[in-house]
């Protein structure tokens, strides 16, 4: 990885900040590090993946709730315990058709899709998935650098989730 992109991204490990700022803030980097049209980072809740963070879909997409049965890609990440990254001419349909913000409404061409599970505390949590309308940009390289940030989204959820706790806890 770059440490050039660490250092923010540690950055606000180590600083209190609102609850989706930490999580947005991320999301806006890694769409740039991977320079790729959207970034999705989503929670497991029972059968469903709930879009928690958007970078470069619309906005709407924070409202669905997407059935992991009814959506192959998002149920193959999930399963694995590594990078899942789809062929370009893979026949599973995408999730994401009609919410890109540079192509509302319209299917997504062949394009490269990738996706890592997270898991906090050992539990499975959701998944974080990325688009890119050009092929070829997710290579060998993206792909061992998506296994990298993947800890550093895991923290970020993580911390995240703890402050908020903290906060309960200090108005109670």
């Amino acid at each position: 990885m770059n440490t050039l992109i660490e250092a923010p991204w540690l950055a606000d490990l180590a600083t209190e900040l609102p609850a989706n700022v930490r999580l947005q803030r991320l999301m806006g980097g890694l769409r740039a590090h991977f320079c790729c049209g959207a970034v999705a980072l989503l929670r497991l809740e029972e059968d469903h993946l709930c879009p928690v963070v958007v970078d470069g879909l619309v906005s709407e997409a924070l409202g669905r709730r997407f059935a992991v049965r009814q959506h192959p890609r998002l149920a193959a990440i999930l399963a694995r315990g590594e990078v899942t990254c789809f062929d370009r001419d893979s026949q599973l349909p995408d999730p994401y058709d009609g919410l890109l913000d540079t192509l509302v409404g319209e299917p997504l061409p062949v394009h490269d899709c990738m996706g890592v599970a997270l898991r906090i505390d050992g539990r499975p949590w959701g998944v974080l998935t990325l688009d890119a309308l050009q092929t070829g940009t997710f290579d060998e390289r993206a792909r061992a650098d998506l296994a990298d940030c993947a800890v550093h989204v895991e923290a970020a959820v993580r911390i995240t989730r703890l402050e908020q706790q903290v906060q309960v806890l200090g108005r109670a």
